[in-house]
């Protein structure tokens, strides 16, 4: 009666892992910056997110409500603050839909830990051109 067990075999030649984790350059410098694919793709994930958005909706209600959306977020942006106070962007969180949402830099993101905080005087006298 014949074995049904397979008789292991080793390989006569080993073939070296052509994979990302082994780049082809063998200085240490080059391998510390390989950038990794997805890098880009979540540098850019909120504006394919908005593009896609608007794109929903042109298709859904036409091309007056994302260019309107665009405007109103444009002159949302130009709104005059004093240099030295920063701006929490409230408005364009609640034109993007984002006023709900509780973030990482609603946690971590307090005046008192900003690098923002300056003298108040100074930066107006810098900004006007008195000093």
């Amino acid at each position: 009666m014949a074995s049904i067990k397979v008789a292991p075999q080793m390989p006569s030649t080993f073939k070296e892992f052509a994979g990302h984790v082994a780049p082809l350059d063998e200085s240490c410098a080059a391998q510390l910056q390989t950038v990794h694919p997805l890098k880009q793709s979540e540098l850019n994930y909120e504006q394919h997110r908005q593009n896609l958005n608007f794109q929903m909706l042109r298709n859904r209600e036409g091309l007056a409500a994302p260019l309107k959306l665009t405007m109103e977020l444009k002159s949302v942006s130009r709104v005059g603050h004093m240099p030295f106070l920063p701006s929490t962007n409230v408005a364009r969180d609640v034109l993007m839909g984002r006023d709900e949402l509780i973030d990482f830099t609603d946690m971590f993101n307090n005046d008192e830990n900003s690098e923002f905080m300056r003298q108040p005087h100074a930066v107006m006298e810098k900004t006007l051109g008195i000093l």
